[in-house]
């Protein structure tokens, strides 16, 4: 009789049955371990929820016992993006303002005030703000602004030193720095947009890039509006494709930049305090504004129409080129921008050109401008005057930080019809030494009316006290210096110095503004930089944020 063969049946089941019990051995000793070390960092955590519920919002968490893990962050930044837009630069030597007027939004950061002339000021401001700047890209901000004050530097010294030379030996020395420096400006000037494009990028989470911004449409341009309401709309829509529309160069959002100027200035009533006989141009570089005669002698008054001309249509072109683009992909409007920003280079570059030529018959003028005179105090008294109109502007400061911005009425059909309240009416009053009648009501009071008034009778008393002893130091100087004829009261004296100087501090600050505009023999690039410095030592300023929904 044959036996049965042998089956490997047995044999299996006992290698199965070995293996299971090695298993055995083993998991209970990673689920253990595994479980022990997260329930340690989760409070109250139950260790019969299956592991995945027992913390949605785990950093790291473990699939099983052999697979690796993987890491989530969760960074909920901000819930509303914020958009700041950089202060407008004013007209060449007009008053330079001291308080902002009541905005509703959040203030700005304040390192944006080293960085108002730049083209990223809108997405930096965002990250600030949402205090979400990456440590590199502080640290690229910083190289770059190092390079940049380098440079502009080294034109204010040189500019120093040839103070007193010929036009035609600063033209050549000049020409000769432009040279050295167009490398550096060039990097630099790259370096700009690379910042711009790294600040736009949107992050996985939440973004700092308007996304989700407003709609921005520009009308054709033979549908201009005309009503004040839809020229700021016009104006709003210009600037938000200047800094966000990626393609441009630098030059045409910057003629961007100046178009939304000219129109939010013409939709507000703006009306520039010129002197008799003067106009107010829009110049080089673009959204800086000077005031020149309008009796100009005719080759440069010629001169002066050809250069508005060719300006007009380098901005109506690329107003229409982004209307006409608005329904596009976003990759193929940028394309059509790039293409436009090659095409209107060299225009652009002529239009520099241009503005030299009008830079030479300006200084040609009789009458050039110059620096005011100093008034003839002692310096102690003038370092007492100046002290007490800086404790003046503190005692502005402090009481409007105690008053809330008022509150926008919107005309939507809903309300009393007719115009909103001028939000910045309340806070200009505040300019007029006392003069204004303007009235402040309780409910627009951050404190008690009871803490207001103590608050203001303190610091008017303060005042008044330092001012009287200025009083008494200028007259007793009157009756020392003065000849019998002279006839000034201490009100004429005061008032002459002030008038003198505000026109001394109006001229020093700005100094790079005007060495900017009007001096011939900078290249392009240098007055950009020049200029830039100029709008940030006015110190205006910087306007509020707006929250995007």
């Amino acid at each position: 009789m044959k036996r049965p063969p042998i089956r490997a049946r047995p044999l299996a089941r006992l290698a199965l049955a070995m293996i299971a019990s090695l298993l055995a051995a083993a998991l209970p000793q990673v689920s253990t371990a595994q479980d022990t070390g997260y329930l340690s960092t989760v409070p109250n955590g139950n260790p019969e929820l299956p592991f995945g519920a027992r913390d949605r919002f785990d950093r790291v968490r473990f699939m099983d016992g052999f697979s690796s893990h993987f890491i989530i962050s969760h960074d909920p930044g901000p819930q509303h993006p914020l958009v700041f837009l950089p202060p407008v630069p004013p007209i060449l030597e007009s008053d330079i303002p001291v308080l902002a007027p009541f905005d509703s939004g959040p203030p700005a950061p304040a390192e944006l005030s080293a960085f108002v002339g730049e083209l990223f000021y809108p997405f930096l401001g965002a990250r600030l703000a949402g205090d979400e700047l990456p440590r590199e890209s502080r640290a690229q901000i910083l190289a770059y602004r190092d390079a940049k004050v380098s440079l502009q530097d080294e034109m204010r010294a040189r500019v120093l030193a040839l103070k007193e030379a010929s036009p035609e030996g600063r033209a050549e020395q000049l020409a000769a720095l432009a040279s050295r420096q167009a490398p550096r400006i060039a990097q630099l000037e790259a370096t700009a947009e690379k910042i711009r494009a790294d600040l736009r990028k949107a992050r996985v989470f939440q973004t700092t890039d308007l996304n989700d911004k407003p709609v921005w449409h520009l009308r054709p341009l033979g549908d201009m509006p005309t009503d004040p309401a839809a020229e700021l709309a016009e104006s709003v829509a210009i600037r938000g494709d200047a800094f966000y529309q990626n393609g441009l160069s630098a030059a045409q959002r910057r003629l961007l930049l100046e178009a939304a100027i000219e129109l939010d200035v013409r939709a507000k009533g703006e009306r520039p305090d010129a002197a008799p006989g003067t106009s107010v141009l829009y110049f080089s570089p673009e959204t800086s504004r000077i005031r020149i005669p309008v009796d100009l002698p005719e080759p440069l008054g010629r001169e002066v129409s050809d250069y508005q001309a060719v300006k007009r249509a380098l901005m109506g072109e690329l107003r229409e080129a982004l209307r006409l683009s608005e329904d596009r992909t976003i990759d193929s409007r940028e394309d059509a921008m790039e293409k436009l920003a090659a095409e209107e280079a060299p225009r652009i570059a002529e239009l520099d050109n241009m503005a030299e030529v009008i830079r030479r018959g300006l200084a040609a003028l009789p009458n050039p401008t110059g620096p005011p005179s100093s008034a003839a105090l002692p310096q102690a008294l003038v370092d007492r005057i100046t002290a007490y109109r800086a404790h003046k502007v503190e005692l502005l400061r402090k009481l409007r930080s105690m008053l809330t911005a008022p509150t926008p009425i919107p005309n939507d059909g809903r309300g009393p019809k007719g115009p909103a309240p001028d939000p910045t009416e309340g806070a200009l009053a505040w300019m007029h030494d006392g003069a204004s009648k303007t009235e402040i009501q309780s409910t627009e009071l951050r404190v008690s009316v009871e803490e207001f008034d103590r608050l203001q009778n303190q610091l008017i008393e303060e005042l008044n006290k330092e001012e009287n002893g200025i009083r008494e130091e200028l007259a007793a100087y009157a009756r020392t210096n003065n000849g019998p004829t002279d006839r000034k009261s201490i009100n004429d004296l005061l008032r002459d110095f002030e008038r003198a100087r505000q026109q001394q501090e109006i001229w020093d600050r700005y100094r790079d503004y005007q060495t900017a505009v009007l001096m011939p023999g900078l290249s392009a690039g240098q007055r950009q930089l020049l200029f830039d410095g100029g709008i940030e030592a006015l110190a205006l300023p910087l306007p509020d944020g707006e929250t995007i929904h």
